[in-house]
């Protein structure tokens, strides 16, 4: 017995044949298929802003979540890594990143703006003063100088802010 003498299996080649035709000849230009962030026209007007943290207490130290918006005015993609973005405390100090091995670093393409989140990994001495986000040398407030008691919150509890006045 011969397969290709059987109608069904030439029909199963050829639906197969026409899918794959297309699926490759699809074009990826706003598609429904495009799972790639929504990015502003760089030509609109954008607030840098921290719009959230989340703070969450790992015993005597806490991995902060910081959400904000950047617009990149640079005609190359910004990668947020250190040096172009650092987390400062008022004494000067860099706070180190936190980072999960295979994640991605986050990215903003050129001459557009974005919603990042960035994480960060705080010792209880960080929250004493003000912290400062620096992302190519324009400064973002992320908390003011009032000290934060970090042994107030629970450990492994999240809380989130929205403001730069934290209060345990």
């Amino acid at each position: 017995m011969n397969l290709f003498k059987r109608i069904e299996v030439i029909l199963l080649l050829l639906l197969a044949a026409g899918g794959a035709v297309w699926v490759l000849s699809g074009s990826s230009n706003g598609d429904v298929y495009d799972l790639a962030p929504q990015i502003q026209s760089g030509a609109e007007s954008v607030e840098n802003r921290v719009q959230r943290c989340t703070l969450e207490r790992d015993h005597g130290n806490a991995r902060l979540d910081l959400e904000f918006r950047f617009q990149n005015q640079e005609p190359r993609k910004l990668t947020l890594r250190p040096p172009q973005v650092r987390l400062l405390t008022s004494a000067g100090k860099e706070v180190p990143p936190f980072f999960l091995p295979f994640e991605p670093q986050p990215e903003i393409a050129a001459s557009s703006s974005q919603d990042v989140r960035l994480r960060y990994w705080l010792e209880k001495s960080d929250l004493q003063g003000a912290l400062i986000l620096d992302v190519q040398g324009e400064k973002l407030d992320v908390k003011s100088a009032a000290p934060f008691d970090l042994e107030k919150l629970k450990n492994k509890e999240p809380r989130s802010f929205t403001d730069t006045n934290w209060t345990p």
